[in-house]
């Protein structure tokens, strides 16, 4: 039997994405997990006043092993507001 060529294991990598699913202008950045991508554009979008802003609609990518990217969260508000 010939030998299995494997490739080598690779942990995946997030990044944010906007509404547009493109990279985040404003939020350059890699994570090494889906909940820190996300906990990242939460403490960028909790400080703006607007949570409508278009650049607080937020998504987020995953890399593949050939080098794309997959979208595990589509862009959308990640804070909803408070009523008073």
């Amino acid at each position: 039997m010939p030998p299995v060529n494997r490739l080598p294991t690779q942990r995946p990598s997030y990044r944010q994405i906007d509404s547009g699913f493109e990279p985040h202008s404003l939020l350059d950045g890699e994570y090494s997990s889906l909940d820190e991508a996300i906990a990242g554009a939460v403490a960028w979008v909790a400080p703006l006043a607007d949570h409508s802003h278009p650049a607080s609609m937020i998504g987020v990518e995953v890399s593949t092993a050939d080098g794309n990217w997959r979208t595990c969260r589509l862009p959308g508000p990640l804070l909803c507001s408070v009523p008073r």
